[in-house]
């Protein structure tokens, strides 16, 4: 399985070179092509017209080449844009939580317990219970009338869920079975086999630094029941501090889409239920800090 990963994102790594790789050869013959016609139309420039007309082909196809070998093939969102689309649908998710009163953290749930997606459970009590296999499966936002009372709440799919999901999908990361998962410390891993696949906490750096570009750097410490995360430099600074403001109460209670994409990573791998303990932003770094459900 872990071969297979590593194939498969090792494919991705060579495609997205090999475009890169087509742009930058065309732009090298470009530049080729432009410093020769330059340079036989230059003895005669301003004394022919022909001449005149090489040396603007000249110049203009190295002006050619030098955007094409810089050209990155990926397209790009306006950050203030995508800053905006964020707050905007944050912001809806923040009032709904406002006028339901619900004021309690949320708790994220993984796959193996929902029957499905990482799903987040806002109590509406503060003495509440993670509710039942039954009503997690069940495609209901509002757990509402329940013989439980203290498993009433709001049920939701995590701000972060697709952006979790991508890393599934398209990254080709299984949290679940990472290096270190519950279900990967049997006695039958042999040390050398641990050896061959980075740990969690090195995927997990690979994916925030790499995979997603979220920050120029990341420091991940992990403990037995908790997990810390710090991203440095991150372009993410500004619409945290943004959020922070527009949707205090998501902020304090399920978490923005980055902090919630570590919580459902981090749910996902501990296979339990974890809350974002605290997010905290500071100039251009965020911290930011889950712990399992229960966990001392």
């Amino acid at each position: 399985m872990y071969e297979l990963e590593a194939e498969n994102a090792r494919h991705q790594k060579h495609e997205k070179a090999a475009r890169k790789y087509e742009f930058r050869l065309t732009g090298v013959l470009l530049l080729v092509i432009g410093t020769a016609v330059v340079i036989v139309a230059y003895p005669s420039y301003n004394l022919s017209p022909i001449a005149n007309v090489l040396m603007m082909v000249g110049v203009g196809a190295l002006f050619l080449g030098a955007v094409t070998v810089s050209l990155n093939t990926e397209t790009f969102m306006n950050q203030k844009v995508a800053e905006r689309l964020n707050i905007s649908s944050v912001a809806v998710i923040d009032d709904l939580l406002r006028d339901l009163r619900v004021r309690h953290k949320g708790v994220y749930i993984p796959s193996s317990r929902t029957g499905g997606p990482v799903k987040v459970f806002i109590p509406l009590k503060g003495d509440y219970t993670v509710p039942s296999r039954a009503h997690l499966v069940d495609d209901k936002a509002f757990l509402i009338g329940l013989p439980e009372t203290s498993q009433e709440g709001v049920l939701l799919k995590p701000l972060g869920y697709h952006l979790f999901r991508y890393t599934n999908e398209d990254l080709k990361i299984d949290w679940a079975k990472a290096p270190g998962a519950p279900d990967s410390k049997d006695a039958s891993t042999s040390e050398h086999e641990r050896t061959l696949h980075p740990s969690f906490t090195e995927k997990l750096h690979e994916v925030l630094v790499k995979g997603l570009e979220i920050a120029a750097a990341v420091n991940i410490v992990e403990s037995e029941h908790e997990l810390e995360v710090r991203l440095t430099h991150t372009t993410y600074s500004g619409l945290c501090h943004a959020l922070k403001e527009e949707a205090p109460q998501v902020c304090d209670q399920i978490g923005c889409p980055l902090c919630s994409v570590i919580a459902c990573i981090y749910t996902e791998y501990a296979d339990t239920e974890v809350v974002i303990e605290r997010a905290h932003q500071e100039n251009h770094d965020i911290l930011i800090t889950c712990k399992q459900h229960g966990g001392e």
